[in-house]
């Protein structure tokens, strides 16, 4: 059997297993190690594994994964983000669907300190779901603005998948991270203007609604604070050159271990419990972006990769028409495939792609999440639905029946952001 022929079928293979039920991880690490041992023999199919184990358990970059889902574990257990609810709901209360704009800008804002789409809609969905149920809100709605709202938190920085993207794709993760920021906006804004136009999902939130608690806002300075203090710092950090962005979420966890520590917010048990959920999300996608970074190695010497640039390159259509193709591509993906799984297994193929097209790798990156954002919100895996369907008990077939309009409007940005990659670039271009 020919190489290219040899990585079609380990390829195809790979796939038929994940839709089987297999893990992706196991699933790339497999796939990769098995084709290597055919391709060129059992002993360098292991010298592979234990380069790429190497690698990646050696990468300084690497670090800052774990430390910024235990940032946004801390926030989690120490419960900083129902000040930040409280605060966008008492400033929107007069606003059409209110309550609901407040869950997006809520969800955002928590977004920005944590990097963690899971953890944002574990959180806010507690919070909100239940409040937005018994002010009117409809169940569909209050449950699919929490679980799109809460995908902010992958592309409005710091972001677990672009240090993934940037670790993979040797992309500047500071730019990565100045880049996310008006696309993220702009999603936040698009999410806003959802929620607004579902008139008949809240209409009897209006007589249904009573004022808001009377508490001091000095009650919620907590969580406010802590928001833009570690925004600042982790951000700022960065972009002035004070420290890389692995320190920047080392000091990031540092900060928030001050604020709640100081404002007696988290024992013992809340701590570890933290730490085991960051142990158990670090090691699920070390072994990811491990076997990933095997099967694109072995792709690459059966000359897939160069296939299917050479492919693509030769259609008689547009690069905008070849990215939109590829994003209905990513959303039959994601009906199949967890999100880094997803990422990790077609950087190979796409980031070529992307540039042979004349876009930018750190505008890939962007447009690569937000594609990963619209995969946890759509069945059948979804698995910001799952979560929000444990945390609040709202069966996941109304939340998927809700999720669609904040699914279109996610595809209008990703159409944005094809006809107009400046929204990406201009600004790590104009801070560079």
């Amino acid at each position: 059997m020919d190489p290219l022929t040899l990585g079609i079928v380990v390829l195809a293979a790979m796939l038929v297993v994940v839709l089987l039920g297999l893990p992706v991880g196991y699933a790339l690490l497999g796939a990769g190690t098995i084709g290597y041992a055919l391709l060129s023999g059992p002993s360098q199919a292991l010298t592979q594994v234990g380069l790429a184990l190497w690698d990646n358990g050696t990468n300084f970059l690497f670090i800052a994964v774990p430390l910024f889902i235990l940032m946004g574990q801390l926030i989690f257990h120490a419960g900083l983000a129902e000040d930040i609810f409280s605060l966008a709901q008492r400033a929107l209360r007069r606003l059409p669907g209110g309550l609901g704009v407040s869950t997006v800008l809520a969800s955002a804002g928590f977004g920005a300190v944590t990097g963690s789409s899971v953890a944002a809609v574990a959180t806010i969905g507690n919070i909100a779901v239940p409040q937005m149920i018994k002010r009117g809100y409809s169940d569909k709605l209050s449950t699919a603005t929490v679980a799109s709202a809460a995908t902010l938190a992958i592309i409005i920085p710091p972001s677990v998948p672009l240090v993934i993207y940037g670790v993979w794709s040797e992309t500047s993760i500071g730019s990565l991270f100045i880049a996310g920021i008006v696309p993220g906006l702009v999603l936040m804004l698009a999410f806003v203007a959802t929620v607004m136009l579902q008139r008949r999902q809240y209409a009897a939130a209006t007589r249904a609604e009573p004022a808001v608690a009377d508490r001091p806002l000095s009650a919620h300075a907590v969580g406010l604070v802590s928001v833009v203090v570690i925004f600042v710092i982790v951000i700022g950090g960065i972009y002035a050159g004070v420290f890389t962005p692995t320190e920047a979420s080392g000091v990031g966890v540092m900060s928030v271990l001050v604020i709640a520590l100081v404002s007696r917010r988290l024992g013992l048990t809340m701590m570890r419990d933290a730490l085991k959920e960051t142990i158990r999300t670090s090691a699920a996608i070390f072994l990811i972006l491990t076997g990933g970074i095997i099967l694109s190695r072995f792709l690459v010497q059966t000359r897939l990769t160069d296939a299917v640039v050479g492919l693509v390159s030769d259609l008689d259509a547009s690069p905008q028409v070849i990215l939109l193709a590829l994003a209905l591509v990513y959303l039959l993906l994601g009906a199949i495939m967890d999100t880094f799984g997803m990422l990790i297994l077609t950087l190979p193929l796409v980031l070529p792609i992307t540039i042979a097209l004349g876009y930018d790798p750190i505008w890939t990156g962007i447009y690569l999440t937000i594609l990963m954002e619209i995969a946890m919100l759509t069945p059948p895996i979804g698995l910001n639905v799952f979560v929000l369907e444990r945390a609040t008990g709202v069966p996941a077939s109304r939340i998927f029946a809700g999720v669609w309009p904040f699914v279109a409007a996610s595809l209008a940005v990703v159409v944005l952001l094809v006809f107009f990659p400046q929204l990406a670039t201009w600004l790590p271009q104009t801070m560079r």
